[in-house]
């Protein structure tokens, strides 16, 4: 009997080194993730002088205007709405478009040609995005899309398809069919099926799929800095990059912007972000 309580308590006493390594590790982790942020606070709290002299140090005093002129100067609520159009009118276009997809692909009686587009849509993923610029650019300057907010929509949906498809496919899968034959009892047509039936089970993987794509969407900069040719259409990540670019001398300024520029994305994130983790796993194992 001893011997066994000698046993648990170094069993015990192993488990609690192993949780505080653990815990200093992730700890650690934490500390340099959150490093460059912390940097960027401060130095756009700070005067242009000191941020050039002390960039790593606290501020002296804490400039609050910094914000109010980087807020004026980036046209930041003009930037802000773009983005926000973008991004809205985008995940709405992904959502409707790939759940209405994966709804006939997972549950159609026609197996084969549905398994054949299913692969097709998948095939996207694996397409390394920069290779289609050239192409996709042409057929945006062809169909009139170039400077348009409109065409980046189509631009996003037509993307972020592909992923999405895969994600509401393996979820819907995992669905009884029996749901789906109760409702035809009921007297339910397709439409009815799937947006007063289906679509509500699938509200943790759109979830998942909202949140990964707004980020994604939100902190786009390369096709926008192609597509994007006047001012007015200027999403955020390109106003803080044109501002960052006018300012290179005031680096209190510059980090103002980027702050700006990061925080209402930061915000959705941790609104949403439990969905994230759970959505994933559930539109993978299931499929």
């Amino acid at each position: 009997m001893q011997t066994i309580r000698i046993r648990n308590r170094a069993v015990g006493k192993k488990k609690r080194i192993a949780d505080a390594l653990v815990f200093v590790l992730l700890l650690a982790f934490c500390c340099v993730i959150l490093y460059p942020f912390m940097i960027a606070v401060t130095m756009s709290l700070k005067t242009t002088k000191e941020a050039a002299l002390n960039p790593i140090g606290l501020p002296e005093t804490l400039l609050l205007s910094n914000y109010s002129d980087a807020f004026l100067s980036m046209n930041f609520m003009s930037v802000f709405g773009n983005s926000v159009f973008l991004t809205i009118f985008s995940l709405i276009g992904i959502i409707v478009c790939s759940g209405i997809a994966s709804y006939v692909i997972a549950w159609s009686d026609k197996k084969k040609l549905y398994n054949l587009l299913y692969l097709f849509f998948i095939s996207g993923i694996m397409i390394p995005f920069h290779t289609t610029l050239v192409p996709l650019t042409k057929l945006m300057k062809n169909l009139g899309l170039l400077n348009s907010l409109p065409g980046m929509v189509l631009f996003y949906i037509g993307r972020n398809m592909p992923m999405a498809i895969f994600l509401y496919t393996g979820f819907v899968r995992g669905v009884s069919r029996e749901i789906l034959e109760a409702g035809r009892i009921d007297g339910a047509n397709v439409w009815q099926l799937y947006w007063k039936v289906l679509f509500p089970i699938m509200v943790p993987i759109t979830s998942t799929i909202i949140v990964l794509d707004a980020m994604n969407i939100w902190n786009d900069f390369l096709f926008p800095r192609i597509v994007l040719t006047s001012k007015a259409n200027r999403t955020i990540t390109l106003a803080q990059f044109f501002f960052k670019t006018e300012n290179m001398n005031r680096w209190n300024l510059a980090f103002a912007a980027y702050v700006l520029t990061i925080t209402p994305i930061i915000v959705f994130y941790f609104l949403f972000q439990r969905n994230i983790v759970s959505g994933v796993a559930a539109g993978a194992v299931k499929g």
